[in-house]
Protein backbone atom coordinates (compact mmCIF):
# COMPACT_ATOMS: atom_id res chain seq x y z
CA UNK A 1 0.00 0.00 0.00
CA UNK A 2 1.43 2.99 -1.10
CA UNK A 3 5.21 1.48 -1.15
CA UNK A 4 5.47 1.69 2.26
CA UNK A 5 4.41 4.78 3.59
CA UNK A 6 1.37 5.05 5.65
CA UNK A 7 0.40 6.75 8.91
CA UNK A 8 -0.35 3.80 11.28
CA UNK A 9 -2.23 6.00 14.18
CA UNK A 10 -3.78 9.56 13.99
CA UNK A 11 -1.37 12.34 15.10
CA UNK A 12 -4.16 14.29 16.34
CA UNK A 13 -3.51 17.61 14.21
CA UNK A 14 -4.84 20.61 16.01
CA UNK A 15 -4.04 24.44 16.09
CA UNK A 16 -0.38 25.03 18.07
CA UNK A 17 0.18 26.79 21.13
CA UNK A 18 1.99 29.62 19.57
CA UNK A 19 0.65 31.82 17.28
CA UNK A 20 1.00 30.41 13.23
CA UNK A 21 1.64 26.60 14.06
CA UNK A 22 -0.12 23.53 14.25
CA UNK A 23 0.57 20.76 16.22
CA UNK A 24 0.37 16.73 16.69
CA UNK A 25 -1.45 15.60 19.84
CA UNK A 26 -0.76 12.00 20.15
CA UNK A 27 2.64 9.91 19.29
CA UNK A 28 2.67 9.03 15.62
CA UNK A 29 3.44 5.64 14.35
CA UNK A 30 4.03 5.09 10.61
CA UNK A 31 6.16 3.19 8.14
CA UNK A 32 8.37 4.73 5.68
CA UNK A 33 9.35 2.41 3.08
CA UNK A 34 7.93 -0.17 5.10
CA UNK A 35 10.20 0.84 8.30
CA UNK A 36 8.30 1.08 11.64
CA UNK A 37 9.05 4.71 12.50
CA UNK A 38 7.41 6.52 15.77
CA UNK A 39 7.20 10.54 16.63
CA UNK A 40 5.75 11.90 19.86
CA UNK A 41 3.37 14.59 20.05
CA UNK A 42 4.76 17.44 18.79
CA UNK A 43 3.79 21.66 19.60
CA UNK A 44 4.27 24.39 17.71
CA UNK A 45 5.42 23.33 13.81
CA UNK A 46 5.31 25.38 11.25
CA UNK A 47 4.42 25.86 7.70
CA UNK A 48 6.83 24.92 5.16
CA UNK A 49 7.94 28.37 3.25
CA UNK A 50 6.64 29.36 -0.29
CA UNK A 51 2.81 28.54 0.01
CA UNK A 52 0.43 31.44 -1.88
CA UNK A 53 -1.02 33.07 0.71
CA UNK A 54 -5.36 32.87 0.55
CA UNK A 55 -7.29 35.96 -0.29
CA UNK A 56 -10.88 36.41 0.68
CA UNK A 57 -13.21 34.01 0.06
CA UNK A 58 -10.81 31.59 -1.10
CA UNK A 59 -9.63 27.67 0.37
CA UNK A 60 -7.36 24.96 0.42
CA UNK A 61 -5.82 21.99 2.08
CA UNK A 62 -2.09 21.61 3.14
CA UNK A 63 -0.95 18.31 3.25
CA UNK A 64 1.26 17.59 6.60
CA UNK A 65 4.44 15.07 5.76
CA UNK A 66 6.69 13.30 7.97
CA UNK A 67 10.39 12.12 7.07
CA UNK A 68 12.25 9.35 8.46
CA UNK A 69 14.29 11.00 10.92
CA UNK A 70 10.98 12.81 11.79
CA UNK A 71 11.47 16.05 9.87
CA UNK A 72 7.51 17.30 9.36
CA UNK A 73 7.04 19.62 6.40
CA UNK A 74 3.89 20.82 4.53
CA UNK A 75 2.93 21.59 0.97
CA UNK A 76 -0.22 23.42 -0.58
CA UNK A 77 -2.77 22.38 -3.19
CA UNK A 78 -4.75 24.59 -5.34
CA UNK A 79 -6.15 27.45 -3.93
CA UNK A 80 -10.37 27.29 -4.57
CA UNK A 81 -13.54 29.05 -4.07
CA UNK A 82 -14.71 29.45 -0.16
CA UNK A 83 -17.02 26.40 -0.32
CA UNK A 84 -15.91 24.64 -3.13
CA UNK A 85 -14.22 20.92 -3.12
CA UNK A 86 -10.14 20.98 -2.77
CA UNK A 87 -8.36 19.26 -4.40
CA UNK A 88 -5.45 17.33 -2.48
CA UNK A 89 -1.80 18.49 -2.25
CA UNK A 90 1.42 17.12 -3.76
CA UNK A 91 3.39 14.56 -1.57
CA UNK A 92 6.50 16.94 0.01
CA UNK A 93 9.13 15.37 -1.57
CA UNK A 94 10.42 11.31 -2.05
CA UNK A 95 10.39 9.44 1.25
CA UNK A 96 8.13 11.14 2.92
CA UNK A 97 4.47 9.96 5.00
CA UNK A 98 1.34 11.69 4.98
CA UNK A 99 -0.04 12.50 8.44
CA UNK A 100 -3.29 14.35 7.61
CA UNK A 101 -4.40 17.49 6.22
CA UNK A 102 -5.40 20.89 7.52
CA UNK A 103 -8.21 22.43 5.18
CA UNK A 104 -7.94 26.41 5.80
CA UNK A 105 -11.30 28.57 4.27
CA UNK A 106 -11.40 32.38 4.72
CA UNK A 107 -14.22 34.74 4.85
CA UNK A 108 -15.11 37.34 2.37
CA UNK A 109 -13.19 40.32 4.38
CA UNK A 110 -10.24 37.91 5.58
CA UNK A 111 -7.05 36.70 4.17
CA UNK A 112 -4.76 33.75 5.25
CA UNK A 113 -0.68 33.74 4.97
CA UNK A 114 0.74 30.46 6.24
CA UNK A 115 3.25 30.78 8.48
CA UNK A 116 2.21 34.27 9.49
CA UNK A 117 -1.58 34.23 10.27
CA UNK A 118 -2.78 32.34 12.86
CA UNK A 119 -5.30 29.23 12.38
CA UNK A 120 -7.20 30.77 15.31
CA UNK A 121 -7.58 33.95 13.41
CA UNK A 122 -10.67 35.56 13.28
CA UNK A 123 -12.11 35.34 9.66
CA UNK A 124 -10.21 31.74 9.49
CA UNK A 125 -12.00 28.11 9.42
CA UNK A 126 -9.85 25.51 9.80
CA UNK A 127 -10.75 21.61 10.04
CA UNK A 128 -7.56 19.00 10.67
CA UNK A 129 -7.71 15.61 9.30
CA UNK A 130 -5.74 13.00 10.37
CA UNK A 131 -4.86 10.34 7.65
CA UNK A 132 -3.56 7.27 6.58
CA UNK A 133 -2.58 7.72 3.01
CA UNK A 134 -3.92 10.37 0.80
CA UNK A 135 -7.83 10.32 -0.20
CA UNK A 136 -8.47 9.84 -3.45
CA UNK A 137 -11.08 12.66 -4.08
CA UNK A 138 -10.76 16.46 -3.23
CA UNK A 139 -12.30 17.21 0.36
Amino acid sequence: ANSGFLSLTAAGLAEGTNANTFKTVNTLTFTNNGVFKSKAATDNLTFSSGHTALAASQACLFGIWINASGTVTTTQGPIVAAGDPCPVPSQATANTTLVGLIKVTTDSSTTFTPGSTDLGASGVTDVFYDCMDMPGSAQ
